[in-house]
C-alpha cells in the first residue's frame, strides 16, 4: 500500500502545459498497480493561521532569554506584527493512495517525470469523521454532523483547469475523494465495440434513435482520442464530505458544494458507511463511475493539483502572495540547494529595503549579518553596540591594503592583485608587465605564505614600489624590462605616497573581525561608479569583498559555525573585470560549504551578468544558476527579453508585469515556488530601514523611546502582565 502526499502548484504561475502532464501516468496505471488498476486522490481542506506562522518562527528563532534587550524588544514587536498581519489561509492537502508495484521513492521519482511533485506521508491524514458515530446517512463527531454526497454515474459537459477551485475556496472545510479506475487497452476497446454494436442495432425511433446516434458519435470520438494521444479510458466517482454544527447549516453547505464543484452531484446523501469506506487508507475497489479519457482525467486532477497556497511556516515572513497567503522563507533550510540570493530592481523599487528586512528578521533566527552599504543609508543603531558595528570606508581612518591575503593559493593571490592593478590603471596587463609583477609579488609573498595569520605581517604597496625601482635600476636587466618596471613604479606612486595613499598605501585599518552579529561597511564615501573614478570604486569594492570572504574563512577555521548572510549591492561593478568576476562567482558557488548565504543585488540583469570574458562566459550566469532565491522588482520594458532568456520558467503574463510593478512588489522564484509577492513590514521596520529623511526622523524618535523602555526598565511589564508590544509605543507612524 502506497500513500504519498502530493505537492500542489499555482495555476497563476505554472506552465499551462503542466495541467496535461500526468496524462501518461494515469494511462499507465494498469502496469503500475498490483491487482485492480485503481487509485484514490484524497483532498483535505485545512487552515493556515497566524498562530501556525508564529509557532513556525519560534521553531527556528533564538529564544528571547538568549537575546540582548534590544533584539528581545524587536522580536516581541515582530511577533506582534505577525498577529496583526497574517490572515487565515485555506489550503488543500492532497494524497495519492494506490497499490503500487514500485516502492515509495521510485513512485515519487516517476511522478516527478509527469510534473507531479510528491513526498512520503509524514503525518496522519486529518479525517475527523472517521472516529465518529454513524447514523444512517450522517456521522456525528466532535460536536459536528458530517454528510457525504457523490457524483452521478453519468456526466455531461467538459472538465476545465479551475473546476474545483470554487469548492476549495468555500469558507468551510471540505474533504473530497476522486476514485479512479483505469481500463486496460484491450478491455477499453472491447467495451467501446460493445457499445457501438448496441447502438448500430438500436431499432428505436425518436429519442431512442437520437441516443443511439449520440453513443455512436461518442464512441468514435473516444477511439480517435485513444489512438491519437495514447490516452486510456477510466471511470471516476467523486465524493465530498462536509460538516456543520446543525442540520440546517449542513444542508445549506451541501447545496453550496453541489453548485461549486463543476461536477454533477447526486441530489441525495450517501449512506454513512460509504463515508468511512471512501475516505479510508485503502484504494477503491468499485469500478462504477462516469467514463472519462486520460485527457479529461488529467484536467480534473490538474484542477486539484493547481490550487496552491504556500504553507511553509518555519522562517521569516517576506510578505504575502497574490492569494494573500503568507510567504515565509528560511534561507538556511538544509533542503535548499544553496543559501544564495539574487535581487534585481531599479532604484526606488524596494529591493534594498526588502533585502534588509529579510536579513533583519533572519537576525532573530541566530544568523550573522554582513552588509555593504553603497549609499550610507543603513542605520541600525537601535540594535545597540553589542550587536551592531559600522565601518565607514573611503576616509583616511579606514584604509585597505591591496596586498591583503584573501586567497588560499599563492597563484590566485598574485593573479587577484594584478587584476586590481589593472583596474586602477597601474598596469596595462601586457605580457612583460605581468611577468615583472608576478616576480615581485611572488618574491614578497613566498617568505610569508606558510606563516601568514589573518592580516598580520602583510607588506604594503611601498614594498612593491621599492622592488620595482630595484628592477628599474638593475643594469643586468634588459632596457625594456627596466623601462616597464620604472613605469609601473611611477604609476604606483599615487597609491603609495600620493593622493590615494590614505586609502591604499597603509596597512588595513578596517575591522574585519566580524565579531558582532551585525556588521555594516559604509562605502558611500568611496568614489562614485561613474566617470574616471569608476575603476577606483570597483577596485576598493573588490578588495573589500575579498577581505570579508577571507575573514569568514578565518572564523570558520577557528570553529565558528554561525550561519552568515552577506549582502553585496552594486554587483555589476564587480562583474566588469573578468578575474574579479571569476573570483566572486567561485566564492558564490562555494558559499554553502562555509554556511554562507550571499545576497547580491543590481539594478537589472544586463548589469548583473557582466561582460563576456575571453571564453564568452558571462560570470553572472553561473551565479544565477547557483542562487536558490531570486527576487525581481521593477524592470524597464527593455529588460523583458533578457529576463525571458534567463528565466524561461517565468510565465509571459508575469514578465509583462515587470515594468508595471509597484514599489515593494516583486516576482519571487523560490526553491519550491514561483510567486508574486508584496513585501510587508511593520511601521517600525518601515521607519528604520527607509532611506527617506522624514522616516529616519521618525525612526530616531521611535528608537529613543525603545532605548528608554529597554535600558531603564529592560523587561518592563505593561498593565496586562506581558512584555510591551508595538501597541504600547505612543509614537504614530
Amino acid at each position: 500500500m502506497t500513500i504519498l502526499q502530493l505537492i500542489p502548484y499555482d495555476i497563476l504561475t505554472a506552465d499551462p502545459a503542466r495541467i496535461m502532464a500526468p496524462l501518461g501516468f494515469f494511462a499507465g496505471m494498469p502496469r503500475l498497480t498490483e491487482g485492480a488498476p485503481t487509485a484514490r486522490l484524497l483532498m483535505v481542506a485545512d487552515n493556515l493561521s497566524q498562530e501556525h506562522v508564529i509557532n513556525g518562527f519560534h521553531q527556528v528563532a533564538v529564544p528571547a532569554s538568549e537575546l540582548p534587550p534590544t533584539m528581545r524588544w524587536y522580536k516581541s514587536l515582530y511577533e506582534d506584527f505577525l498577529r496583526q498581519t497574517v490572515q487565515t489561509t485555506r489550503y488543500m492537502k492532497l494524497y495519492l493512495i494506490m497499490r503500487s508495484r514500485l516502492d515509495d521513492q521510485s513512485l515519487i521519482r516517476l511522478l516527478s517525470t509527469y510534473g507531479v511533485r510528491s513526498e512520503p506521508l509524514n503525518e496522519p491524514i486529518p479525517l475527523p469523521f472517521q472516529i465518529g458515530d454513524p447514523d444512517w446517512n450522517r456521522v456525528h463527531a466532535d460536536g459536528q454532523t458530517y454528510a457525504v454526497i457523490r457524483s452521478k454515474l453519468q456526466q455531461t459537459g467538459a472538465a476545465h483547469p479551475r473546476m474545483l477551485h470554487r469548492m476549495f475556496a468555500l469558507d468551510f472545510p471540505v474533504w473530497a475523494a476522486l476514485d479512479i479506475f483505469t481500463y486496460t487497452t484491450g478491455s477499453a476497446m472491447k467495451m467501446l465495440q460493445q457499445k457501438q454494436i448496441s447502438a448500430l442495432y438500436e431499432r428505436g425511433i425518436g429519442q431512442a434513435a437520437d441516443d443511439a446516434a449520440n453513443v455512436t458519435s461518442t464512441v468514435k470520438g473516444l477511439r480517435y482520442e485513444l489512438n491519437r494521444v495514447g490516452a486510456a479510458l477510466h471511470t471516476i466517482r467523486f465524493s465530498v464530505v462536509v460538516g456543520a454544527s446543525n442540520p440546517g447549516l449542513l444542508n445549506q453547505r451541501l447545496e453550496m458544494v453541489r453548485g461549486t464543484t463543476g461536477i454533477e452531484m447526486e441530489g441525495w446523501e450517501s449512506n454513512a458507511g460509504h463515508m468511512k469506506k471512501i475516505f479510508s487508507a485503502e484504494p477503491p475497489t468499485d469500478t462504477d463511475g462516469a467514463i472519462i479519457t486520460s485527457t479529461g482525467l488529467s484536467v480534473l486532477t490538474g484542477s486539484a493539483l493547481s490550487y496552491r497556497r504556500r504553507t511553509n511556516t518555519t522562517g521569516a515572513l517576506a510578505g504575502v502572495d497574490q492569494n494573500q497567503a503568507p510567504v515565509v522563507i528560511n534561507i538556511f533550510d538544509d533542503k535548499n540547494p544553496s543559501y544564495n540570493v539574487v535581487i534585481l530592481g531599479q532604484t526606488g523599487a524596494g529591493k534594498t529595503f526588502a533585502t534588509l528586512l529579510l536579513m533583519l528578521r533572519h537576525l532573530l533566527m541566530g544568523v550573522r549579518l554582513i552588509v555593504i552599504d553603497p549609499q550610507g543609508n543603513i542605520d541600525l543603531n537601535f540594535l545597540g553596540d553589542d550587536v551592531y558595528h559600522k565601518s565607514v570606508l573611503g576616509t583616511s581612518a579606514a584604509s585597505i591594503n591591496i596586498l591583503d591575503i584573501v586567497h588560499d593559493e599563492i597563484a590566485n593571490q598574485v593573479e587577484g592583485v594584478m587584476a586590481i592593478f589593472m583596474m586602477l590603471g597601474i598596469s596595462t596587463g601586457s605580457i612583460i608587465q605581468r611577468a615583472i609583477l608576478d616576480e615581485v609579488l611572488v618574491d614578497i609573498y613566498q617568505p610569508l605564505w606558510d606563516r601568514i595569520d589573518d592580516h598580520t605581517d602583510v607588506p604594503e604597496l611601498g614594498a612593491v614600489k621599492q622592488r620595482l625601482e630595484q628592477i628599474s635600476a638593475d643594469h643586468g636587466r634588459s632596457d625594456q624590462i627596466r623601462s616597464e618596471a620604472g613605469l609601473l613604479a611611477y604609476t604606483l606612486a599615487p597609491y603609495v605616497t600620493g593622493s590615494r595613499s590614505a586609502l591604499f598605501g597603509r596597512q588595513t585599518t578596517v575591522d574585519f573581525s566580524l565579531d558582532h552579529p551585525v556588521t555594516v561597511f559604509d562605502i558611500s564615501s568611496l568614489p562614485k561608479a561613474k566617470g574616471k573614478d569608476s575603476n577606483l570604486r570597483a577596485a576598493l569594492l573588490s578588495i573589500l569583498v575579498a577581505d570579508i570572504n577571507q575573514a569568514i574563512r578565518n572564523k570558520r577555521r577557528r570553529g565558528d559555525k554561525v550561519p552568515i548572510l552577506f549582502f553585496v549591492d552594486e554587483m555589476g561593478i564587480l562583474m566588469r573585470e573578468p578575474v574579479i568576476a571569476s573570483y566572486i562567482s567561485e566564492e558564490y558557488k562555494t558559499a554553502r560549504s562555509r554556511r554562507v548565504g550571499m545576497i547580491v543585488a543590481d539594478q537589472d540583469l544586463h548589469s548583473f551578468l557582466g561582460p563576456a570574458d575571453e571564453s564568452g562566459l558571462h560570470h553572472g550566469v553561473p551565479m544565477l544558476a547557483n542562487s536558490a532565491f531570486q527576487f525581481i522588482f521593477l524592470q524597464q520594458s527593455g529588460q523583458k527579453a533578457i529576463v525571458r532568456e534567463h528565466f524561461p520558467d517565468i510565465p509571459e503574463a508575469m514578465i509583462s508585469k515587470l515594468p508595471l510593478m509597484s514599489q515593494g512588489t516583486c516576482i519571487a522564484k523560490l526553491p519550491d515556488d514561483l510567486l508574486q509577492i508584496a513585501i510587508t513590514a511593520s511601521p517600525f521596520e518601515q521607519a528604520v530601514l527607509s532611506s527617506r529623511l522624514q522616516d529616519k526622523e521618525r525612526a530616531q524618535k521611535l528608537m529613543a523611546q525603545m532605548v528608554k523602555e529597554t535600558f531603564e526598565t529592560p523587561i518592563r511589564q505593561n498593565g496586562n502582565g506581558r512584555q510591551p508590544t508595538s501597541e504600547d509605543i505612543p509614537i504614530a507612524l
